[in-house]
């Protein structure tokens, strides 16, 4: 089969598991194959810092070189004819801007939203966490 490109998704994150389960089918028949972040050397052939890796998915194509996060999946919706019109939403300005932001929240918070709430993933260990606004005693 011919490689379209690859998403790379933390495969210790419960959310990110439950959407491999989803999207797995989808996108492989598209060419597209599932690597975990935690495999060696990831950083570097996405050209990305070791701290940034962690931040958000990757997607490598064939077409549109690297992306990351929310902008990885207008890519991936243009491969899949039922999905195109919802790619093409997210890349509206006012509407990339509500995803981007939605997206990094989810992002931030997916240890706690994939059902098992922990505090740092080991590969988020290395990235300098700042203190919230508001911490309660």
């Amino acid at each position: 089969m011919n490689v379209t490109g690859r998403i790379f998704y933390d495969a210790e994150c419960a959310l990110c598991g439950r959407a491999l389960k989803l999207f797995r089918r989808l996108f492989e028949s598209r060419g597209f194959q599932w690597i975990p972040l935690q495999t060696p050397g990831v950083a570097k052939r996405l050209g990305v810092r070791e701290s940034d890796l962690w931040s958000a998915m990757h997607l490598e194509s064939r077409r549109q070189g690297v992306v990351h996060g929310v902008d990885a999946w207008p890519v991936l919706c243009a491969t899949v004819w039922w999905l195109k019109p919802f790619g093409l939403l997210l890349r509206l300005p006012g509407v990339h801007w509500a995803a981007k932001a939605a997206y990094g929240l989810l992002a931030r918070n997916r240890y706690c939203l994939g059902g098992a709430c922990r505090m740092e993933s080991p590969g988020l260990r290395r990235i300098h966490r700042h203190a919230a606004f508001f911490e309660l005693p």
